[in-house]
């Protein structure tokens, strides 16, 4: 997997970069989304732990990345 690929729901698609999709392409992939639902999350603290993206992290990945956090703080 490349590294542009990394988190996209659907590498096979991708064209560029994720942020790079046209709104047409977006729909295409993921319907109704809002926004690139592919985006990575810039500001993660811990891009080389994050499977998917921050929002979809377990309590557990939370804690292994962020101690004892009361929300996500890269969300």
């Amino acid at each position: 997997m490349s590294a542009r690929s990394k988190g996209c729901e659907r590498p096979d698609q991708l064209k560029g970069m994720p942020q790079d999709c046209s709104a047409e392409r977006i729909r295409k992939c993921h319907g109704a989304a809002q926004g690139h639902p592919c985006v990575e999350a810039t500001d993660c603290g811990h891009p080389e732990k994050l499977r998917g993206k921050p929002g979809e992290c377990s309590p557990v990945q939370v804690r292994e990345c962020h101690g004892h956090a009361a929300r996500h703080p890269c969300a």
